[in-house]
């Protein structure tokens, strides 16, 4: 009878190894298979689109002969001992910068890091001074140590000019500032990109005489609140929305845009970019 327990208790006991050790195995466990590699989604990522929308402008700094931009990398995995080289391509169908205005200089999650860049070299052509706009179409590609992370963070494009800096795209209160004074078919207080042109963005700028909205001591008449002044040329709309001073502003720029409309008739200001491109630039009315 005891000879007939022991048996008993040993087969349980080998059987309840073997469901352990089959749950073991049924776990998933993160090795080096599974490190993957992706965009971060910083204020440039654009939750519309999908993608990583870096801009970098020669405007405050027209005489140098490059800028320098990194595109950020993050790293979903285990961190290595060593350097590992991202992979990408350059899709030419999208791009629209030539082969000699830029040099990708560097694309690596460094040794030790859950971070790393894509750094790209910007060159100050005659055409960029001249007011040509250049966008750069990259994607990353899967490599030997690196796959690629959830497709909504593969895809970064990178726009040069001497052009006017357009506000991050997840800062929706600075769009809903532009929207509310630029007339589309957005409603007022949408924080959409697709009406943005740059030619509008400065259009604004000239008209009300913004460019420094990043220093809460040049707006004494406002509420102190720092988190409200992070972008040089357009206001948060949460300074507005009060008072709807927006609406005042919005008249000024209407009358000066009659007013130049009136003295360029052959020349009026357009919207450069955007779902607007090529009609006339309005400001909204109330």
């Amino acid at each position: 009878m005891k000879k007939i327990v022991i048996k008993s208790v040993l087969a349980i006991s080998c059987f309840s190894l073997c469901l352990i050790s089959c749950g073991k195995e049924e776990i998933p466990y993160f090795d080096s298979q599974y490190n993957a590699v992706r965009f971060n989604s910083t204020n440039e990522y654009d939750a519309e689109t999908d993608i990583f929308k870096g801009n970098y402008s020669f405007l405050e700094n027209p005489f140098d002969k490059y800028g320098e931009y990194e595109l950020p990398l993050v790293l979903v995995g285990n961190v290595s001992t060593e350097d590992r080289t991202v992979n990408y391509v350059i899709n030419a169908e999208e791009t629209t910068a030539p082969e000699n205005s830029y040099e990708i200089t560097a694309a690596v999650i460094p040794a030790n890091s859950l971070k790393g860049t894509i750094k790209i070299r910007l060159f100050n052509t005659d055409e960029i001074q001249n007011g040509a706009s250049y966008k750069l179409y990259i994607q990353l590609k899967e490599s030997s140590t690196l796959g690629l992370g959830p497709k909504e963070y593969i895809t970064a494009t990178l726009s040069w000019n001497s052009n006017i800096i357009a506000p991050p795209a997840t800062e929706r209160y600075l769009w809903m500032t532009y929207n509310s004074l630029i007339k589309s078919s957005l409603a007022p207080t949408s924080s959409s990109t697709t009406a943005y042109s740059s030619n509008a963005l400065k259009t604004i700028v000239t008209a009300l005489d913004w460019d420094d909205w990043d220093d809460m001591t040049a707006h004494p008449d406002q509420p102190q609140r720092p988190t409200y002044f992070t972008y040089k040329y357009l206001a948060n709309y949460r300074l507005f929305v009060t008072d709807k001073s927006y609406e005042a502003y919005a008249a000024k720029l209407a009358d000066y845009l009659k007013k130049y409309q009136k003295e360029h008739p052959d020349a009026p200001l357009v919207h450069n970019e955007g779902n607007l491109k090529g009609q006339i630039i309005e400001a909204r009315t109330y």
